[in-house]
């Protein structure tokens, strides 16, 4: 099982004590959004921190991350509190789900199980008052299919190398598409593709990602955008290094 990574950015947010049930939704559309779509909508337009989904899975099996995942949601109103809030793409009032993104919710709901100790599972009908995640939603086959082993979680580490190779490789299409592919990292992998295409040179990195990483945490790179700015441009892969800094700070 594979959780891409996206590196959203956020308002400020509260960490949750403890963990204790998993809550199920649907996004109630049939059109297709990718997860930077639905953080822009949270954010930019509910006025939230960002996603209020800590994990979103794709009618095509893939899963993002969204809001991290040892922070307070915003997904289920009095139920925060505790919970992991996960997002399945679709309307499933409309629609019935596909077996690839029934595999991939049994999969990682086993593995939050493993991790946290936990068994509760519940709709977000169990605790407000919707209809989500809809009638049609296979709920009893994804939660209660037997058991399962907590699968092994394989992070996406892609460099902006990597990426903007599969992008000249015409992986990730063109346009619009190609930027709803890649969402956050559209910017930083489109300005390595124009590199690599017009031969223009990059800054070879003289430092580890690692000691990159103590010295973002020791405050020499700043925040937010203007870190990702200053990473970039001395060509180090901001990716890689705020990567190792989250898990040197958890």
């Amino acid at each position: 099982m594979e959780i891409k990574e996206t590196n959203l950015e956020f308002k400020p947010l509260t960490k949750r004590k403890g963990t204790n049930r998993i809550i199920l939704h649907n996004s109630g559309v049939t059109v297709r959004q990718s997860v930077e779509v639905i953080h822009n909508y949270h954010k930019n337009t509910r006025g939230w921190a960002g996603i209020g989904y800590h994990f979103y899975i794709r009618t095509d099996g893939s899963i993002y991350r969204g809001r991290p995942e040892d922070t307070v949601g915003a997904h289920a109103t009095g139920a925060n509190s505790d919970s992991i809030g996960i997002c399945f793409e679709g309307n499933y009032n409309e629609e019935t789900m596909s077996d690839v993104q029934i595999k991939a919710g049994q999969e990682l709901i086993a593995y939050l199980k493993s991790k946290y100790g936990i068994s509760k599972v519940q709709r977000h009908s169990d605790v407000g008052k919707t209809s989500c995640p809809g009638t049609n939603f296979p709920f009893d086959e994804i939660v209660n299919s037997g058991p399962l082993i907590a699968p092994t979680v394989v992070e996406n580490t892609k460099s902006i190398d990597d990426l903007a190779n599969e992008v000249i490789a015409g992986k990730y299409g063109t346009g619009e598409a190609r930027k709803q592919a890649l969402g956050s990292l559209y910017k930083e992998v489109q300005a390595r593709v124009n590199e690599i295409l017009l031969g223009k040179k990059t800054t070879s990195p003289k430092k580890s990602n690692e000691t990159i990483a103590n010295e973002v945490i020791a405050g020499k790179w700043g925040n937010g955008s203007d870190r990702k700015t200053r990473l970039t441009q001395a060509g180090y892969d901001y990716n890689a290094v705020q990567k190792i800094v989250n898990k040197k700070l958890r």
